[in-house]
C-alpha cells in the first residue's frame, strides 16, 4: 500500500505512561489519560517516548502500553505512532513487529549512539519489521549531531517516512521539508511549535500537548489555514509561560502541573530530580493562572 503523508498531519501527542509510588506503570491514570485526549481534536498519539518514560520501564511494560494504546486509538481514528527506541535492537525490533502487527501507523525511534553506517544498518533492521519508520534526530539527548549528508542516510533508506526534529536549527527542519516533500516531518520541541509548521513541518509531537491539547489543535488549524498572526498573542503567552517553568526544570515543571491537575501521580519513574513541592507554591499558583489564561485564549481562537 502507498504511503499517505496526509494521514499525518497535526498534533501528535506524547503521551504519559504514569507510575505508582513504586515506580510501576499506574495502568488506571494511564486510561484516564488516553479518555481525556481522544476527547480533544489531536491526530494521534505518540507511544513510549521520552515524554512516556520509555527508557524507564521494562520492556514487557512497552509492549502493554502499546497493546492498549494502538486499538484504542485506531478504534478512535487516531493517528498511532510507536516509539521503540531507547533499547537495544533486537528489543527495538521486537517492539517494531508488535507494533506493525497492531496495525500502528508507523513506528519511531531516536538511534543509538554509533556510527552513522550503524545507525543506518538499526534503521533498515526497523524497516524491515514491517511498520513505516520516523527517525528522530534529538542531539540534547543522542549528543549526535548532524546535517544533511547524514540526515540523507537516514531518509533515503526504504521504509523510512519521515522524521521527528526536536532541535532549535530550524534551517536544518527548513532543509528536510524542501529536500524530501514526500516524507513526513515534526517539530518536537514546543517552544518550536509555530516556527516549525511555519518553516514546513507537517505538524507537531511535543509534551506540553498532554496538558494543552486544545491550543496545540487550534494553533495548528491557524497556522495551516495562513493564520499566524491571530495566534501570537498565544504563542506569546505560551512562551513566558516556558520560560518560568525553566526556571525549575521543565520536565519537573510538567510533572508539577500534571500531579496539579490530577492527571498523574507521577510521570517519570526514580532516579528523578522531581519531588512534590519542588516548585515553590506561589510559582505554581502562578504557573496554574497562567496555564488557565493559555485555555482560555485557546477557546477564544
Amino acid at each position: 500500500m502507498a504511503f499517505d503523508k496526509t494521514r499525518f498531519g497535526g498534533v501528535v501527542a506524547p503521551i504519559v505512561n504514569p507510575c505508582g509510588e513504586d515506580d510501576s506503570l499506574d495502568r488506571g491514570a494511564l486510561e484516564a489519560n488516553l479518555t481525556r485526549l481522544l476527547a480533544t481534536d489531536v491526530a494521534g498519539l505518540y507511544i513510549n517516548g521520552g515524554t512516556g518514560d520509555a527508557a524507564n520501564l521494562t520492556q514487557d511494560e512497552r509492549l502493554e502500553t502499546a497493546a492498549l494504546l494502538v486499538p484504542r486509538l485506531l478504534a478512535a481514528g487516531k493517528l498511532a505512532i510507536v516509539h521503540v527506541g531507547q533499547t537495544n535492537q533486537r528489543q527495538a525490533v521486537e517492539l517494531a513487529r508488535q507494533a506493525a502487527a497492531l496495525g500502528a501507523h508507523a513506528v519511531a525511534s531516536i538511534p543509538p549512539k554509533k556510527p552513522w553506517p550503524q545507525i543506518v544498518e538499526y534503521y533498515k533492521a526497523l524497516a524491515a519489521a514491517g511498520a513505516p519508520v520516523i527517525v528522530y534526530y534529538i542531539p540534547g539527548v543522542t549528543g549526535m549531531t548532524a546535517g544533511m549528508p547524514e540526515l540523507r542516510m537516514l531518509l533515503d533508506i526504504p521504509g523510512v517516512v519521515g522524521i521527528k526534529m526536536s532541535d532549535w536549527n530550524i534551517f536544518l527542519l527548513r532543509s528536510v521539508v524542501l529536500e524530501y516533500p514526500e516524507k513526513v516531518v515534526y517539530s518536537g520541541f514546543d517552544e518550536m511549535l509555530v516556527p516549525g509548521l511555519l518553516y514546513g513541518a507537517d505538524g507537531c509531537i511535543g509534551t506540553w500537548a498532554n496538558l494543552l491539547p486544545d491550543l496545540y489543535a487550534k494553533v495548528y488549524a491557524r497556522v495551516r489555514a495562513g493564520g499566524a498572526d491571530a495566534v501570537k498573542p498565544v504563542m506569546d503567552e505560551f512562551t513566558a509561560f516556558l520560560a518560568v517553568g525553566w526556571n525549575y526544570g521543565i520536565i519537573d515543571t510538567f510533572e508539577e502541573l500534571m500531579r496539579a491537575r490530577g492527571y498523574a501521580g507521577r510521570c517519570f519513574r526514580r532516579p528523578s530530580a522531581w519531588e512534590p513541592g519542588k516548585v515553590e507554591p506561589a510559582v505554581l499558583a502562578d504557573l496554574l493562572a497562567r496555564l488557565q489564561r493559555l485555555e482560555d485564549m485557546a477557546a477564544a481562537l
